[in-house]
This record gives C-alpha cells, structure tokens and sequence, in this order.
C-alpha cells in the first residue's frame, strides 16, 4: 500500500513538473464569472475589462454565464514584493461545491488552476505585460476545453482561419474590384509570419465585434501576408502589422496606421476616417 502511494505522489509530481494539468473541463455547460483584484499595480479599473475577456471566451466556448451558478470561474490578482521587486501573480481557477469520497459532505474545492506571473521593468507597459500573461492563460483554458468537448465549442478563430471567419478578402486584384462595386474604400491590413505584434492586434482588436461592425459597415476588407502574398510593392513599409486605407476611385492609400494599436486607439481611427462610407 505505502509503495502504492508512492508511485500515486510520483506521478502527479511528474504531471506538475511537466506543467501538465490534473484537472479536467469536460461537460462544464455554466460558469459564474469573478474578478478579484488586490495590490496597487493593477488598477481595479481592469475588472471590467478582464470580466468582458472572460465573457469572450466563454461564449467562444458555449459556456453560459448568465445569472448566478455555484461553480465560477475566478480571476484572482495579488502581488507580493521580493527585495524591492514586485511580482503580479495571477490565478484563473474554477471553485465548486464537491461531495468527499469517504463521507459524502460537501465542500469547497478548485476543480481547475492556471497561475501565471510577471514583473514590471521601468520601461515596460503594464497593459501589454498584463495582456500577454493573460492572454495565454486563457488560450489554455481555451485550448483544453475544446479538446474535452470537442462537439461543444464554437470554431476558435486563429491566423490560419481569421480571413475566412472574419469575411476577409485575400487577393488584392478582388478586394478593388468589390470595392469599387460596392463604393467602399479597402482597408488594407499587412501582416507576416512570426510577427507577434501581428497576432496581438488580429486578437485583441480586430476580433472584438464592436471594431468588425465599423469595418464590415463602411470598408472592403483585406488581410495579406507580406511574405506570401501579392500585392502592389508601394503599400509595402517593411514594418508589419500596418494598416493601408485605400481610395476605391485612385487605388491609392489615403492615410496608413503603422505598428499594434490597441481597441481604443483603432476605433477611434475607424470612427474619425473621413473616407469610410
């Protein structure tokens, strides 16, 4: 029996040093969505924004977050100071009320876990730090729950289907010949492979349906990849990601944003352009 234990210790040692998980996120149908946050590096501001994060991806996912339910989904933000260093812990857990095996009470327990951190330089943007911590904690979340309920979850939108799913031209001869029929000007969004910052602004801000509704209302839109792709040389800066607002009439780029603009920035650039339709 002890060597039984053992080997039991030994192998969920194994599973948590390979950063494997021992919880699973199969036939979870509701969620209750929290947002705790403690420390001063994170302002309480975020709630709100980390709450609409959640609410994405769990409607990516098919996961009803109306109204209470007992199980949440929790995002819990502390910090703790080592030698003058802060460092930003953040958990994203799943907290229940489970039954015990030997006496069938009930108790509280966390059935999921994914714990991220990160500190700040003098240089650093807390946004994009926070952002990309994040981020990949959810895609995690995200990514396990589509492989354990593989005929619940939406279709996740990622570079090799964002054209598709997002109605996005792909060639540039067919993009002006839309545009031209439907008297909108194209806006034209440059990427490349391995581009980072490419990725960030396809997810964080292209994705968001408050920013495709303008796009889709008032523009051709057409995503090319530098690399691959062909395309008139003169819209080509060397900086990727970079976003070309083409005159449907001349063929020629009336204004460009070059490099990641967060949401609020490129709405802002939608909602003032003075050639939108």
């Amino acid at each position: 029996m002890k060597l039984k234990l053992i080997f039991i210790l030994a192998f969920l040692s194994s599973i948590l040093l390979n950063a494997s998980t021992m919880y699973t996120l199969s036939g979870i149908k509701k969620l209750y969505l929290v947002v705790e946050i403690s420390g001063k590096t994170v302002p309480v501001s975020y709630r709100e924004t980390i709450l609409d994060s959640l609410k994405e991806t769990t409607d990516e996912l098919m996961i009803d977050t109306k109204g209470y339910d007992p199980r949440s989904l929790a995002v819990l933000i502390g910090e703790k100071v080592y030698n003058d260093t802060t460092v930003v812990n953040i958990q994203l857990v799943i907290g229940e009320e489970v039954r015990r095996l030997d006496d069938n009470e009930k108790t509280f327990a966390l059935t999921y876990q994914s714990m991220g951190s990160f500190t700040l330089g003098e240089d650093d943007d807390l946004e994009d730090v926070f952002d990309d911590t994040f981020d990949t904690m959810l895609s995690k979340f995200s990514e396990q729950y589509q492989e354990e309920n593989k005929k619940l979850a939406k279709v996740v939108i990622n570079e090799e289907n964002f054209a598709s799913e997002m109605k996005y031209e792909t060639n540039f001869d067919e993009a002006m010949k839309r545009a031209k029929k439907e008297q909108k000007n194209v806006m034209l969004v440059l990427v490349s492979n391995y581009c980072p910052w490419c990725r960030k602004f396809e997810q964080r801000v292209l994705l968001k349906e408050e920013v495709n509704a303008i796009i889709q209302k008032n523009y051709i839109p057409l995503i090319l990849n530098r690399e691959k792709d062909p395309f008139p040389k003169e819209f080509d800066t060397g900086f990727t990601p970079i976003v070309h607002f083409i005159d449907h009439k001349t063929q020629k780029s009336y204004k460009n944003v070059i490099g990641y603009n967060n949401k609020d920035e490129f709405t802002y650039i939608l909602k003032t352009d003075s050639g939108a339709k």
